[in-house]
């Protein structure tokens, strides 16, 4: 698992029932136990016996926050996952390095350019003296035109294909530039065409819905059908000592969202079956069952069946939830009900 903070090595992480393992320990022993686990406090990963892969399990931990990596320990996937290909900081040399390769024409323009001026004061000077000076300045201030027609590039909003170029730009001017973002081409009007000049940043495409990039095309679109700000959020019940009723722990819910998951599990088993059902108010006075097929422990069983259902899973922003044990199996002690809720 992965810690949504990174955790205080002083304070350690605990959870309920293991037992925790420190490196040196670890590096002797084959394997995790059942009830052991162990904590990379630089990575923020807890890692358990297999035995408990698909639980959930609730965790007391101080959170450090942000840890700044360099960006030469960040990597790119490229063609396959997971080969690394490259770092990001192959990527901001490659970047500075065009971005040099542009002043280098940027100064040649601009040494052009001045000659050129120069080439035009001296021909108005010469005008006086003769016709044939005045000719020279002329075709100088014509090649000085020409030059800076051919150069000047000024960029315009990317479409997508060069098609659309037409239709979005129909009536350019000289030395509008626009880049196509499904091949990566930049186009460059000269007063009678749109013509290619280049691909620019070719090894740095984005990726988009037509072209892979600095991820895959199959990449992108999962990562564009998650919410901007989609986060999991867990709501845990601790019932060391519940019995069948309503239980008053109530516990108010800060964000809008949708329920994902009602869950639980018991550190002694009952001998006969155990339901609860999830309420839910905004007063404290009026409260509805959210649970269509309720959260049900079978008998000598420490998880629930995961067969709950939920008539309604919206959430919103201060809504009130309650545990209400509808009946207790004999013997069942120490319950914990977790509910995730996305946001």
């Amino acid at each position: 698992m992965t810690l949504l903070e990174i955790p205080s090595v002083t304070e350690k992480v605990t959870i309920s029932g293991f037992t925790e393992v420190n490196q040196d320990k670890y590096r002797n022993k084959p394997f995790l136990e059942e009830n052991e686990f162990l904590v990379n406090y630089g990575m923020g990963i807890v890692q358990f016996n297999p035995i408990h892969e698909g639980k959930t399990f609730v965790f007391s931990y101080y959170g450090r926050g942000l840890i700044l990596i360099p960006s030469s320990r960040v990597y790119a996937m490229i063609d396959r996952n997971p080969d690394v290909v490259v770092t990001l900081q192959d990527y901001i040399d490659q970047i500075e390095a065009r971005i040099n390769e542009n002043k280098v024409i940027i100064s040649q323009i601009e040494i052009l350019t001045a000659e050129a001026n120069i080439a035009i004061h001296n021909s108005i000077l010469a005008t006086d003296n003769a016709n044939q000076a005045a000719e020279k300045a002329e075709n100088a201030t014509v090649l000085a035109l020409d030059a800076y027609n051919t150069t000047k590039l000024v960029f315009k909003e990317p479409v997508p294909t060069l098609q659309n170029i037409y239709t979005t730009y129909p009536n350019p001017s000289v030395g509008w530039t626009v880049q196509t973002y499904k091949d990566g081409k930049r186009y460059r009007y000269d007063g009678s065409h749109w013509i290619e000049i280049d691909i620019f940043g070719s090894n740095l495409q984005v990726v988009n819905e037509y072209k892979d990039g600095l991820m895959s095309i199959a990449e992108h679109l999962k990562l564009k059908s998650f919410p901007i700000e989609l986060k999991e959020r867990v709501i845990a019940f601790s019932l060391p000592d519940a019995i069948q009723g309503i239980i008053d722990n109530f516990i108010v819910f800060p964000f809008k969202g949708e329920i994902k998951e009602l869950s639980g599990y018991c550190a002694t088993s009952g001998e006969m079956v155990t339901t609860l059902s999830l309420e839910r108010t905004r007063d404290l006075k009026n409260w509805s069952e959210i649970t269509d097929r309720r959260l049900q422990f079978e008998a000598n069983q420490n998880f629930d069946d995961k067969k709950v259902t939920f008539r309604n899973i919206n959430v919103e922003k201060g809504d009130i939830f309650r545990i209400n044990l509808t009946q207790q199996g004999l013997g069942i002690n120490n319950l914990t009900i977790t509910l995730k809720i996305v946001t």
